[in-house]
């Protein structure tokens, strides 16, 4: 593959032994360590992901893993520089990921008690620790030499503390396990960590997810509008008493939710048995909420402009919320019913209150000329039907959890019909990209009920 670290290659004490994978946050490589006869994985920065924010994310990740010293998490041996390109060396997993493990049929409670049990103590130990996941999923959870599970990939975590790395309004997340408060922008705590946990614990009582839709943003809807299906619904060996416990874990409101991992096992455990938990829960931990921090919007890669940038400017940064695409999304999409395919219809109950009549859910469309592939530079046109043309609106290219502005003004008609004649951006990368639409509310935010997507892919 184009790009690879040759077999042989030394990076810092570890010789690459093969190539493993790639996701949009990292390229991975199993290595050895002569000295130390051991074997690790080797996550460097792909050479396309060259801006600071993105250099400041991967080393993130590192000191928040680093800190936390736990049989469930994986454990940092090392970080450095290759090539210009940062580089951590962690603990090699040599039986692959939950994703790729994930059971086609219904485990029975105390089977998936076995892999839910060690990753809640992970979680509640992370907390206590000041660290939140944000990624919760089976792609990150990986399996030791003794079929363990260990939760990895914190490129999206947060310590507690930290200055806010992303542009206000932006989230982070893959949209089959996403909490909603994480779809929706809000601050999060350890609860939403709890959420997504729940969510593989769905997984691995009913072998099928809880949310489902025609496409991202349908998915994400979902987990804000819609009621899970009991358990039961799906498996119905299941005793009743776990419905209302992952149903409690799957609440809309993260007040609604358990106060830790612990004590949703503990329900769990009883439920399995059935009966219902009424042990005394022990005090919720505590973490400090974590919100996206309303400091100003950073402009695009290219060189930042002096003073506030104008709306039409700044709404792509906030857009990227909405859409929400992943960092290290590879594994997530193996998890959507469907990838996005044209026009993706957007609930009907999410239409805006002042939108014209119509520019209903059944007429947003959008498309792009000349079709896809997008070659970077050149110039196309966007247009689509389904805006609503009392607010402002922009469009964009969307690509690892960054909007990317196309340049020109979008006008939108009094019908919801819109266009934009613009430059594909310089600064994408290669492959898989989604063309976005969205309306803008008065501070330049947008929201998932108001965003169109068209997936392309993106070529030099």
């Amino acid at each position: 593959m184009e790009g690879e670290i040759p077999r042989g290659t030394k990076v810092g004490s570890y010789v690459v032994d093969s190539f493993l994978g790639r996701g949009g946050m990292g390229v991975v490589y199993r290595a050895f360590h002569p000295r130390l006869d051991r074997w690790a994985a080797i996550k460097l920065l792909p050479p396309f992901q060259t801006s600071t924010d993105a250099r400041e994310r991967f080393e993130r990740e590192a000191r928040a893993i680093a800190r936390l010293r736990h049989r469930h998490i994986l454990t940092v041996f090392d970080f450095g520089e290759f090539a210009g390109q940062p580089y951590m060396v962690v603990e090699y997993m040599p039986n692959g990921s939950l994703a790729e493990r994930m059971p086609k049929a219904p485990l029975t409670p105390a089977q998936a008690l076995t892999l839910l049990r060690p990753l809640g103590e992970a979680l509640d130990y992370a907390h206590q620790q000041g660290v939140l996941h944000r990624d919760v999923k089976p792609a990150n959870v990986f399996l030791d030499s003794e079929l363990q599970p260990v939760l990895a990939d914190f490129g999206l975590a947060r310590l507690v503390g930290e200055q806010s790395l992303t542009a206000s309004g932006m989230i982070s997340g893959t949209p089959t396990h996403i909490s909603p408060e994480q779809t929706m922008g809000k601050p999060l705590d350890a609860k939403s960590d709890l959420y997504s946990l729940a969510i593989i614990g769905f997984q691995l009582l009913t072998a099928k997810l809880p949310f489902e839709g025609e496409g991202m943003l349908d998915l994400l809807y979902a987990h804000v509008h819609t009621d899970a299906p009991s358990p039961t619904s799906l498996n119905p060996s299941l005793p009743p008493e776990i419905d209302a416990v992952i149903l409690r874990a799957l609440a809309k409101a993260p007040g609604d939710r358990f106060d830790s991992a612990a004590e949703m096992m503990g329900a769990l455990e009883a439920a399995a048995a059935g009966r219902v938990d009424e042990r005394k829960p022990r005090p919720p931990v505590t973490v400090e909420t974590v919100a996206e921090a309303p400091e100003p919007a950073p402009a695009p890669i290219a060189a930042a402009p002096t003073g506030p940038p104008p709306a039409r400017r700044r709404w792509p940064w906030a857009v990227a919320g909405a859409a929400a695409l992943l960092i290290g999304a590879g594994a997530g999409y193996a998890y959507l019913p469907r990838g996005l395919a044209g026009a993706v219809p957007t609930p009907a109950a999410s239409q805006s209150p002042g939108a014209s009549p119509t520019a209903t859910a059944a007429a947003r469309t959008i498309k792009v000329e000349p079709p896809s592939p997008l070659k970077m530079g050149s110039p196309i046109t966007v247009t689509g039907r389904g805006l609503d043309p009392h607010q402002n609106a922009g469009a964009g290219v969307l690509q690892a959890a960054l909007v990317h502005p196309i340049s020109g003004s979008l006008t939108v008609q009094p019908d919801g019909a819109f266009s934009v004649d613009g430059t594909v951006p310089s600064d994408l990368a290669p492959g898989p990209a989604s063309l976005v639409a969205c309306n803008l509310d008065s501070t330049g935010k947008s929201d998932l009920s108001k965003c169109i997507q068209l997936t392309v892919s993106v070529v030099r």
